[in-house]
């Protein structure tokens, strides 16, 4: 598919589109990943949420609570896959809960 078209294409299509054929894509799905991080997790997780950043295929949360750092380390692969599904790419290989 085309930038330019007569057809009318949905807009997340157009989305995944730019995104696939952008040289650095990889960099946005990370930003989009930080953005949507506080969606996917809930209100509830990310009110004990202190920090969270990537660094290369590992997401990082820093929960200072003992038992929510408990409780997202046993959510992390579930977190990781709708994260993930998401942005239609595996940009997370692994959750670290600090």
């Amino acid at each position: 598919m085309s930038y330019y078209s007569n057809k009318p294409v949905a807009l997340k299509d157009a989305l995944k589109t730019f995104l696939d054929q952008h040289p650095q894509r990889k960099k946005l799905k990370r930003g989009m990943i930080l953005s949507l991080l506080p969606e996917v997790a809930g209100e509830r997780i990310m009110q004990q949420v202190k920090d969270f950043w990537l660094k290369g295929e590992t997401l990082f949360i820093k929960v200072e609570n003992q038992a929510w750092r408990q409780e997202l380390h046993y959510q992390r692969f579930s977190l990781k896959e709708r994260l993930n599904r998401r942005v239609r790419d595996e940009v997370i290989r692994e959750i670290v809960v600090l």
